[in-house]
């Protein structure tokens, strides 16, 4: 009697048999149960690890979620089936298969010519690339810390639009090299990615200095925070340049290792009374030093007269130093055809930097300083004239004006009724004029 023609009482004993621990089911008892209307059992035989490929291939097409669910989670079930179910409609067994998946690599060798590495290959692209966020979140985890993992994979995740998608191999993964977390940072403006890469360990300077250039506070705070960060001493000056008006990177300046004299000093003039004494009492701080830093300390106390210093008018990111490191990044940007309008906008979701502020007075052929100066005073009418410049439409502008320029609602100069720039040409170049002037110390500042 063939399988297909079993009785129902001999299936019945069959399932009996899946029941029991230890019980081997042949290859013939197995085909035998693949269409029995119970998805209980198909769900049993499923989750065997002791099937023939074939069995477990003809299951990852089964008309139940949960069999497929057990086929993607089934260490035994074979790449063949692998790449089926990463085409699976549901998002449940892609996530699962994802998973499952990337603890195969560590177990192949990454010869490119064997058919078992082309074939996982082929279903991490395939998973990769999956429109569920979570399908993609769930390989970056399972990816995110080994040293075998495809380059092109981790590389496309590194570079994934989703947080939670890029920020674990962007953190932890060793595949990635100190120029791929550099294409990473020109790309994408988003905080919590940039912050990611501040977080690894043994961060290389050239990737601490194209932080620095995004001008992104939270992503240098984390750099700081960093101990094993290498940052070179340029760099280090230019986050003390603008550390007065950045709170929140006193401390873990007062706490970064290897701090020179010079720097401990510079950064004595600006932190409060409670971390001045956790700078002076470092270890690693010489004799002539300490005795400096008595002095400042006293000469604080005097001209502050327990009142404290008043708060700068500018902001941190607009430090002429912070803007430098900045244009740098936007030159790499030109460079590499990635410096337009769209840019700049999906980058003002994360608030002003300086690598906008750079990016814009770039697209506009502005001076820097102009363009700091339009943000500074928060003029809607200075940032319509550099969007018009940057070759931005009226809505952009608009954006811009919200975004970078922080203009209040009711103070955003609208497009016009039919759409185009509500404001001439001759008034906008003049208003361009008058911000170079300002930059350029012809003309006095605003506000």
């Amino acid at each position: 009697m063939s399988p297909d023609a079993m009785t129902t009482p001999s299936k019945d004993r069959l399932v009996h048999m899946l029941g029991i621990n230890g019980q081997r089911v042949t290859y013939e008892q197995a085909r035998a149960l693949l269409d029995h209307p119970d998805p209980g059992v198909r769900l049993t035989l499923a989750a065997r690890d002791d099937l023939e490929p074939e069995i477990l291939y003809f299951l990852a097409r089964d008309p139940d979620t949960t069999v497929r669910r057990a086929i993607a989670t089934n260490q035994a079930t074979p790449v063949k089936a692998s790449l089926v179910l990463a085409s699976d409609a549901d998002g449940d067994v892609r996530t699962d298969l994802a998973d499952r998946v990337g603890r195969l690599v560590p177990g192949l060798s990454q010869d490119q010519q064997t058919k078992a590495w082309r074939s996982v290959h082929q279903v991490l692209s395939l998973l990769a690339r999956d429109q569920l966020p979570r399908v993609r979140r769930a390989l970056a985890e399972a990816l995110k810390t080994l040293p075998d993992a495809p380059h092109d994979i981790v590389f496309a995740l590194a570079m994934d639009a989703e947080t939670a998608v890029a920020s674990p191999v962007l953190e932890f993964s060793p595949v990635l090299t100190d120029e791929d977390l550099q294409a990473v940072i020109q790309a994408s403006p988003m905080t919590a990615q940039i912050a990611a890469i501040s977080r690894r360990i043994n961060v290389g300077e050239e990737v601490s200095n194209a932080i620095v250039g995004t001008g992104n506070v939270k992503a240098i705070t984390a750099l700081l925070m960093n101990a094993s960060a290498q940052i070179r001493e340029e760099t280090l000056d230019a986050i003390i340049d603008a550390a007065p008006r950045q709170s929140t990177w006193h401390e873990p300046l007062v706490h970064r290792p290897m701090l020179n004299a010079r720097a401990a000093l510079r950064i004595a003039e600006f932190v409060a009374d409670s971390l001045l004494q956790t700078l002076a009492s470092r270890t690693d701080i010489d004799a002539e030093t300490m005795a400096a830093l008595g002095k400042i300390v006293r000469e604080k106390l005097r001209r502050d007269d327990g009142k404290g210093l008043s708060p700068e008018d500018r902001e941190a990111i607009l430090h002429p130093e912070v803007l430098k490191l900045a244009e740098k990044q936007t030159e790499a940007l030109a460079q590499s055809g990635k410096l337009t309008p769209q840019y700049v906008l999906n980058a003002s979701a994360e608030g002003v930097t300086p690598l906008i502020v750079s990016a814009l007075a770039r697209l506009a052929d502005l001076p820097t300083g102009a363009v700091a100066e339009v943000i500074r005073t928060a003029s809607a009418k200075g940032m319509l004239a550099v969007a018009w410049a940057a070759d931005f439409s009226a809505e952009d502008a608009a954006q811009l004006q919200l975004k970078v320029a922080r203009v209040t609602p009711d103070a955003v100069i609208k497009p016009r009724a039919g759409g185009g720039f509500d404001s001439t040409e001759a008034e906008l170049e003049w208003q361009l004029e008058m911000f170079k002037d300002i930059a350029e110390g012809k003309a006095s500042p605003i506000g």
